[in-house]
């Protein structure tokens, strides 16, 4: 009995996981294809914007297919770490640079105000 409960489980959250990845491919792809118009976690520089995409795409395909494969009874494969490892610095790296823009926006903004004064 036990041991059926936690297969349920198991499949559940592979399920979540896919689905998931799934999710993070359609943020990407709406980032890459909307650049002006991103969802709301990112904002900034079309090029920012654009790279936080890529990494999302790429990050939810590993997901996706790293998920799949243990679900079918396959061992880990060097496609999904290595698409991990490339996605990784992608999304990080973009969500600082962002950060950075913003940051420096608003800087430029209270220069530009305090000199109107």
């Amino acid at each position: 009995m036990l041991g059926a409960v936690t297969e349920v489980f198991g499949r559940t959250v592979d399920v979540l996981i896919v689905a998931g990845g799934l999710c993070c491919v359609w943020a990407g792809c709406w980032a890459l294809l909307r650049p002006r118009r991103p969802p709301e976690p990112i904002q900034g520089p079309v090029w920012v914007v654009r790279t936080w995409g890529l990494g999302f795409v790429l990050l939810g395909i590993s997901l996706v297919v790293e998920t799949v494969n243990l679900m079918a009874g396959g061992e880990p494969g060097r496609v999904a770490d290595v698409s991990r490892w490339i996605a990784g610095p992608l999304v990080v790296g973009s969500i600082l640079a962002a950060l950075v823009a913003r940051w420096r926006g608003r800087r430029r903004t209270r220069a530009v105000n305090e000199r109107r004064q």
